[in-house]
């Protein structure tokens, strides 16, 4: 039995470190994944199981007279979501979790500034990855929150903030995701 030379265990990547990041939108954005990042992207903090990103293709078939089978596929959407599910309890996240502005107390004592009316909440995003010597930065310009967080508080588990963003097109009509990396596996092909 012959072995195939695709199979490279040593490609294999495990998310074991990394971050989660937002900033405002126009907020200057990294073009490598090792750069440090502008002061205004905020570390979202511990994060349960890491991220997913979620793709969805949309298309319509186009057939023929002729056959009875799809003759082509005209793509009439393609959209990209990032999930992840906070842990930690601070102004950022609570912020974020409820779409309000966090007003201090006396003391500890805080309440939160809740809207209203709804609004798209926007924001730039940035989610670092990084296994050992490899590191993978996805760069989101600009995306929004697809709706209020799943906000979870058990009696025998920690309190977590369940949020998913759409990845919207920048302003200027540039890709909506934009990935580095190092990593010799890919960076030699």
């Amino acid at each position: 039995m012959t072995t195939a030379t695709g199979l490279q265990s040593g490609q294999i990547r495990v998310a074991g470190q990394g971050a989660i990041w937002r900033a405002p939108l126009g907020t200057v954005l990294p073009t490598d994944s090792t750069t440090a990042l502008d002061a205004a992207f905020v570390n979202l903090g511990y994060a349960k199981s890491g991220f997913v990103f979620t793709p969805s293709l949309k298309t319509s078939p186009v057939m023929g007279w002729q056959s009875t089978n799809i003759l082509r596929l005209i793509t009439t959407e393609k959209t990209t979501k990032l999930g992840f599910e906070l842990l930690q309890s601070n102004a950022d996240t609570l912020a974020l979790a409820w779409d309000g502005t966090i007003v201090p107390g006396t003391g500890n004592a805080f309440s939160i500034d809740i809207p209203d009316d709804a609004s798209v909440n926007e924001a730039a995003y940035v989610v670092d990855m990084v296994d050992g010597s490899v590191s993978y930065r996805f760069v989101i310009e600009r995306a929004a929150l697809l709706t209020p967080p799943t906000i979870k508080g058990d009696r025998t588990a920690e309190t977590s903030y369940a949020f998913e963003v759409q990845v919207l097109v920048p302003a200027d009509g540039s890709r909506s995701i934009k990935p580095y990396g190092v990593d010799a596996a890919v960076a030699s092909a």
